[in-house]
């Protein structure tokens, strides 16, 4: 009949043009990915230590240049994340340490794409003919890298499309009029089944066999040691830690291209080519290879009261990590790569909700310690007064003063008072509030826009917690600016009295035993600042006069190409046999310890600063320039030299965004000689 067959025009119509079709740059042909011919991006991954440089204060550290002045590293994020790590490892029990903590700071795999694609199995007969062709400038095809066919933009793997990109776009954004209950219950349904995926993916297509080794190859490119964190080595809990703080680290340093906030919208180039989206595909089959043991499951101490409380206290091993010390951005990552992908919003929308009451609890507890005896006693009883009203779930008056009194249950704040932090006006603790939130927001609003598409709002920078709230579902939308308070975006699944006492109350059994690390593990929000290199002086005589006779830490003697770090300060000898261990040069050693491969190094004698990325290296030139904007390489004409901002900002911008490889042209190898 006609109307079967212009139904099944509009049905076929419809399908194509959502599926997403891709181009091949080496064959031509275009069309979607499928399971048997999969297609993929061309991506560079790169171990990177740049999250890790950031630091807690808004001056940049100095290069040293007396013997006074000293550059510390126990400030920087990589630092202070490695001591909580530890200190929750000798605490708690082990697999939850690993899900309470993104590791990555240090180390971490960024992936980055120009953008274009081809069939994978074009690029690998692409990779056949550039064996057999000699003339290869630095790059070395055994460790996979290549140039794109069209861009020639210095790549090293290829990261698979998952079929069918855009299909159900529309369907998953449509909102849903469920209960926050019904929502909470489907989304801990979808995470009992383990299956691994939706379309019938077998573990015997070529597509998941490109998925398994681009996941060999995410593993590979960066050292054993910063993926080995558990007590017991090989341990799954390793690669379910490694896997979701890869996605962790590419949210954080696309936050740092963007300047640290989101107020300048989808306008800036960083989300332009982006390959979130189909990473996040290949980590999530990943992660669901791996069972969350459902007796813990985090989703369920989030969301129901636990009946029996007593357990913990009789078995022997060491306890879970409580709620209020798990990192809420972790958790998410940790929920949405182990679900069904893909998402629907909905339920997307629910666990940010209900991750938000805990991310607002740990505020609460976290001001709670900072604040003097007196105020919490304050706060406890103005908070007490107003419990009963019907908003008192959305007070953050009521729900501190709940907190307090649930935590003084336990020895939390016996303990000589820390420096005193007195907040005490209601405008500063609402302020407090929405800092200490800010992080998790922007991360799940990047997170969402790039799992569901949709624009980043822009806004101004003191209106960026209220409208990333309501982009992500949190506020009701008829809340004026004037009247906001950063409460009013909770959404308790249960009573929120309930839940917080039974957070607390993990706190408390922990303090009976240990009253030390209770308070430090509570407070973890100092406000990281963008990475920078170090400030250089203005001329280049101070630096000279004091490196170019200074000895060598290691071997005590004065190096004869003596050069700096430019990332932390440290002082190596270029080349020198002395300080050689296992046939690695000081350089090229201190390059794999400090920036996972990546090194800076101002060349003391010659003014010009060499990159060594790898097993390559490049000179980059010089950041001092005389008084007629030259270079003095090798500083033969002895001209005094200054330093150059415009060429240092370049400097450091290609650091923070990784692209040395594709700017600088010159490479060349090294043989860890340097």
């Amino acid at each position: 009949s006609p109307d079967a067959d212009t139904a099944m025009e509009v049905a076929t119509s419809e399908q194509h043009v959502s599926e997403a079709i891709y181009d091949c740059v080496i064959c031509g042909q275009s069309g979607p990915s499928t399971e048997d011919r999969p297609t993929g991006l061309v991506v560079l991954l790169q171990a990177s230590s740049v999250l890790g440089q950031c630091r807690n204060s808004t001056e940049p550290k100095k290069l040293p240049t007396t013997e006074e002045e000293q550059i510390y590293p126990w400030d920087t994020c990589a630092a202070l994340h490695d001591v909580r790590l530890t200190t929750l490892q000798r605490y708690f029990k082990d697999s939850s340490c690993l899900q309470a903590v993104s590791i990555g700071w240090e180390g971490g795999v960024y992936v980055q794409t120009c953008g274009h694609t081809l069939h994978i199995d074009c690029h690998k007969s692409y990779m056949e003919s550039l064996r057999n062709d000699q003339v290869l400038q630095g790059f070395s095809v055994d460790k996979g890298e290549f140039t794109c066919p069209l861009c020639r933009q210095f790549a090293n793997s290829v990261l698979p499309c998952y079929p069918g990109n855009n299909v159900e776009r529309s369907l998953w954004q449509s909102h849903s009029n469920k209960c926050m209950q019904d929502l909470v219950q489907e989304v801990e349904d979808l995470q009992e089944q383990l299956g691994t995926f939706p379309v019938s993916i077998s573990s015997e297509t070529n597509l998941s066999k490109e998925m398994e080794s681009v996941m060999k190859d995410i593993k590979s490119t960066t050292q054993k040691k910063y993926t080995d964190y558990s007590k017991s080595p090989g341990s799954p809990d390793n690669d379910f830690l490694f896997m979701y703080s890869v996605a962790r680290t590419n949210l954080e340093l696309e936050l740092v291209h963007r300047g640290g906030n989101l107020c300048s919208g989808g306008a800036s180039t960083a989300g332009k080519r982006s390959c979130l989206n189909q990473l996040f595909h290949v980590l999530a089959m990943h992660m669901r290879l791996y069972s969350i043991d459902s007796a813990y499951n985090p989703w369920r101490k989030l969301t129901q009261p636990m009946q029996d409380k007593n357990s913990e206290l009789i078995s022997e091993e060491l306890p879970e990590v409580p709620v209020l010390y798990r990192d809420v951005s972790s958790l998410l990552l940790i929920q949405i790569l182990t679900m069904p992908q893909p998402l629907h919003k909905e339920h997307f929308t629910c666990i940010i909700k209900v991750l938000f009451t805990l991310l607002y609890t740990q505020a609460l507890a976290a001001l709670s310690v900072k604040c003097s005896a007196e105020d919490r006693m304050a706060w406890k009883e103005s908070g007490a007064l107003k419990k009963n009203t019907s908003s008192g779930e959305k007070s953050w008056e009521v729900l501190l003063g709940h907190v307090i009194s649930e935590l003084s249950k336990g020895k939390i704040y016996e303990e000589g008072e820390t420096e005193e932090l007195t907040v005490v006006n209601p405008d500063s603790v609402e302020c407090y509030l929405q800092q200490f939130c800010l992080p998790f927001l922007r991360i799940t609003s990047l997170l969402q826009h790039h799992l569901f598409g949709g624009d980043l709002p822009s806004c101004q920078e003191d209106e960026e917690f209220t409208v990333l709230a309501s982009c992500l579902g949190l506020l009701p939308s008829f809340q004026s600016a004037h009247h906001f308070t950063s409460a009013s975006c909770l959404d308790w699944p249960v009573p929120a009295f309930d839940m917080i006492s039974q957070w607390c109350s993990e706190l408390a059994s922990f303090a009976d035993r240990h009253p030390d690390p209770v308070k430090a593990l509570l407070i973890q929000e100092p406000k990281w600042d963008l990475p920078r290199l170090l400030q250089l002086p203005e001329n280049y005589n101070t630096i000279f006069q004091y490196y170019h006779r200074k000895t060598c830490t290691v071997c005590t003697k004065v190096p004869k190409d003596p050069a700096v770090c430019l990332v932390c300060g440290t002082f190596v000898c270029l080349k020198g046999l002395c300080c050689k261990q296992q046939s690695y040069c000081e350089c090229v050693l201190h390059s794999q310890n400090c920036g996972a491969g990546t090194g800076i190094f101002l060349l003391i004698n010659a003014s010009v600063i060499i990159i060594i990325r790898g097993h390559r290296f490049c000179l980059w030139g010089s950041v001092y320039l005389d008084a007629h904007g030259e270079e003095d390489r090798d500083l033969r004409r002895g001209k005094p030299l200054y330093i150059c901002k415009e060429r240092y900002k370049v400097l450091e911008q290609q650091w923070v965004s990784h692209t040395f490889d594709h700017i600088n042209k010159r490479w060349g190898p090294h043989y860890n000689g340097l």
